[in-house]
């Protein structure tokens, strides 16, 4: 065996040791995910379990009453990561142009 087949034998040899260690990040970023998903759908079930008894009617408004301004949205109690935060901001934008797209047909 030559020294150039030596070299070339451990730099493959490294080369093949990162790839594994990206992989098994990668695996482990993707568990991270799902249990922040998961987390968040059984918030999500919990706060909203009868959306209906959760939310009074409102009653008719008096004319030259002032009215309280609406309750904030619950705030999540835990940080979001980066795609989850990005993903959810796309579909407020995308909401948000099919909302303004919907009012301009209407008017």
């Amino acid at each position: 065996m030559g020294p150039m087949q030596a070299i070339m034998s451990g730099v493959i040899t490294i080369m093949f040791y990162a790839m594994v260690i990206a992989a098994v990040w990668k695996l482990f970023l993707m568990a991270s995910d799902l249990s922040e998903i998961k987390t968040l759908l059984t918030d999500i079930r919990r706060n909203t379990a009868s959306p209906a008894a959760a939310q009074p009617v409102p009653a008719a408004p008096v004319a030259g009453a002032v009215s309280a301004p609406a309750p904030a949205p619950p705030v999540l109690a835990g940080p979001i990561s980066l795609e989850s935060a990005e993903a959810l901001l796309r579909e407020v934008a995308e909401e948000e142009h099919a909302l303004s797209q919907q009012s301009k047909t209407t008017a």
